[in-house]
């Protein structure tokens, strides 16, 4: 049960803290004071007896102290505690009557929450979206069910969240790979086909001869092993958190919608500047997974360490960078990519619930 009472902290603001035992679970919450600018920490310590764990009274003080001299070391002052027991025994913990916090019960048998004495404003917030939860074949509790499994996750790093699990994204780089040897090894041997020829992207071909297939088959294509390797690499990574977070289908559709539109935006600059460049690689569609990812850690920034947030910015700069100041690199691509990408994941999680001839080598 605590997976799915994690995904409402999580939603709430609440980031799980790491300690050097399994249990209890520990979540944070830090609010700056803007008049004394000073952090004021909320804290909930869950304990699930359901698990058979037992604590007594010495390690409990000793898990508490902990928490507290991680506060301080955030330069919190002022902090708070919700201790929150999963037990179907209604009767309060002796031992924590007096910890100077509050405490709530939840019974799984009963599917109810029990408050005893008074809680904080800031804790209350938490008591309506917990008993929706705790409500039996309530359509919110089937919600936070669901989410709470993508949850685990994507936040446990167990085998389900490693870059296997994203099987739309291994399936992806599987038909680059194959797409890659057919063109650059079986095709030339038999009759030397030029890129054009594979199904490289020239705006030419695209509106004067009406192969609109084009747009869709550049995406697959690559003009050597170095170009497809540095591609498949990023992809495989960035893809697996993308799909992992979205599910595979949203993940396909920002993937695809990503590439399309960094295959219309190279056309676009291209025809202003009456160029016939051919275009061909899969990192449209990759920058657009870069602003996939950037749009999700805004979107969850209150549940996201600083660090990673300032980590995909600066991978984002860096391969800009690196396409602006290299040679033959289709800058266009990237950027309509990486616009298409982020607009596209805005729309989905807030509407639907919750991604060498002189070829611009994307």
């Amino acid at each position: 049960m605590y997976n799915e009472i994690a995904y409402i902290f999580n939603q709430m603001g609440y980031v799980p803290l790491e300690l050097n035992v399994e249990e209890p679970h520990v979540n944070i919450k830090l609010v700056e004071d803007k008049l004394s600018n000073e952090a004021e920490g909320y804290v909930i310590v869950t304990l699930d007896e359901t698990s058979g764990i037992r604590y007594t009274e010495e390690q409990f003080q000793h898990i508490s102290w902990q928490i507290r001299n991680f506060l301080v070391h955030k330069g919190c002052k002022l902090y708070h505690f919700l201790y929150i027991f999963i037990s179907n025994n209604p009767a309060p913990p002796f031992n924590l009557q007096n910890t100077g916090g509050s405490l709530w019960r939840i019974m799984p048998s009963d599917r109810k929450l029990v408050i005893y004495g008074d809680t904080l404003p800031m804790y209350m917030g938490l008591k309506k979206p917990v008993e929706e939860f705790l409500m039996p074949g309530s359509p919110s509790a089937n919600t936070i069910h669901n989410k709470a499994d993508g949850y685990r996750q994507y936040n446990n790093g167990t085998a389900d969240n490693s870059v296997l699990a994203a099987r739309a994204n291994i399936t992806l780089v599987v038909i680059n790979i194959i797409t890659f040897i057919i063109t650059d090894f079986i095709i030339p041997l038999n009759d030397g086909a030029s890129l054009i020829d594979k199904g490289a992207l020239s705006w030419d071909f695209v509106i004067n001869g009406h192969e609109y297939y084009r747009i869709l088959t550049c995406m697959f294509l690559h003009t050597g092993a170095d170009h497809i390797f540095n591609n498949m690499l990023v992809l495989l990574f960035i893809g697996s958190y993308v799909e992992q977070y979205t599910g595979k289908y949203k993940y396909l559709t920002i993937y695809f919608s990503s590439g399309i539109i960094a295959g219309c935006a190279s056309m676009v600059y291209n025809m202003v500047r009456y160029d016939y460049t051919q275009s061909v690689g899969a990192s449209g569609a990759i920058f657009g997974l870069m602003g996939s990812l950037l749009c999700i850690i805004l979107i969850n920034r209150h549940n996201t360490h600083d660090t990673s947030f300032r980590r995909v910015l600066f991978m984002v700069f860096l391969s800009l960078y690196g396409g602006i100041t290299s040679q033959g690199v289709d800058n266009a691509a990237h950027i309509g990519g990486f616009l298409g990408g982020f607009l596209i994941t805005l729309f989905i999680l807030n509407f639907t619930g919750n991604s060498k001839r002189k070829a611009g080598t994307n």
